[in-house]
């Protein structure tokens, strides 16, 4: 049995998936320990068997002086435990108290490492023989086919206000499909909820407004076009095998770019700055990244 710990985000925990795959060769259970709602997501992509809440109260004393005797029978029951954190003290901890085998994995690459976060992640899980060492372009099959679905979903949103392209150009993005006779609908999260009066009373948009992770899974199964910033959700759409249109503007697509057999990145030629998301605080105030794109970019892409 296999222990995940993720401490990460959706679009960090995705960027783990063709990990996952290539590690259930290996093991024949495995069970995550993360955000709950990211836990429940793996869970049914079958990617991992059972899933933990990290935010349950009795996970908090990974850092406190004092482990529950709980804690640790329920750490002993794996045989071996993968930490995904910025924390090498937890792995000594958890090691010293259980005697279980931890491999610690920092969740993304230094800042300065031009590599990809999936390659990152598959050579170090190959480096601590976790997983068989394959041409890299097998591992990274995710054995998705691509969507044939014409339904087109545009998402706004993202973890970082940095990131997000205005949201106006997404609404003339929509005036444009509706002009060829499509007929696009907004996928609005917890973060972009208060966007849903707006963009359909006053726009007239079609909206579909969610709460939970699985309606977004329920709603990829049905595939189709998405179109969205370097978002959590893109991660999603793209390893679903939806065909992917995404807006990078501040980030790094090197580094971040979605992984599915369908994806484009939107990202102006010609730049004077390199994407300054990780090195830097805030956005430069000209934000030619993101304004150097216009709505007509995106949908020549999609042809």
């Amino acid at each position: 049995m296999l222990l995940i710990i993720h401490y990460g985000a959706l679009g960090d925990i995705i960027c783990t998936f063709p990990g996952l795959i290539q590690l259930r060769r290996k093991f024949q259970c495995i069970d995550i320990l993360s955000q709950h709602k990211i836990g429940k997501l793996t869970c049914a992509l079958h990617l991992t068997d059972q899933c933990f809440p990290l935010e349950s109260a009795i996970f908090s004393s990974f850092y406190t002086d004092a482990m529950p005797s709980q804690v640790q029978d329920f750490l002993k029951s794996y045989r071996e435990i993968i930490i995904f954190s910025h924390s090498r003290s937890l792995k000594s901890k958890i090691s010293s108290l259980t005697g279980t085998e931890v491999h610690f994995i920092s969740p993304r690459p230094d800042v300065n490492q031009s590599i990809h976060i999936h390659k990152y992640i598959l050579s170090h899980l190959i480096l601590k023989g976790l997983i068989e060492n394959k041409e890299m372009n097998e591992l990274l099959k995710t054995h998705k086919k691509t969507s044939l679905s014409n339904q087109i979903w545009i998402h706004p949103g993202s973890g970082s206000p940095r990131k997000n392209w205005d949201i106006s150009n997404f609404i003339e993005i929509d005036r444009l499909l509706q002009v060829q006779g499509m007929i696009p609908e907004f996928i609005l999260g917890p973060a972009e909820h208060f966007l849903a009066e707006p963009l359909s009373k006053k726009f007239q948009k079609k909206c579909c407004v969610i709460f939970d992770l699985m309606e977004v899974l329920e709603l990829f199964h049905e595939g189709g076009i998405f179109i969205g910033n370097d978002s959590g959700l893109t991660h999603l759409s793209a390893f679903m095998g939806l065909r992917t249109i995404a807006i990078f503007g501040p980030s790094d697509p090197k580094r971040w770019i979605p992984l599915g057999p369908a994806v484009k990145v939107i990202r102006p030629a010609g730049l004077a700055c390199d994407p300054c998301f990780e090195t830097q605080k805030s956005n430069c105030d000209t934000l030619e990244c993101l304004n150097r794109i216009s709505p007509q970019m995106v949908i020549d892409a999609m042809s």
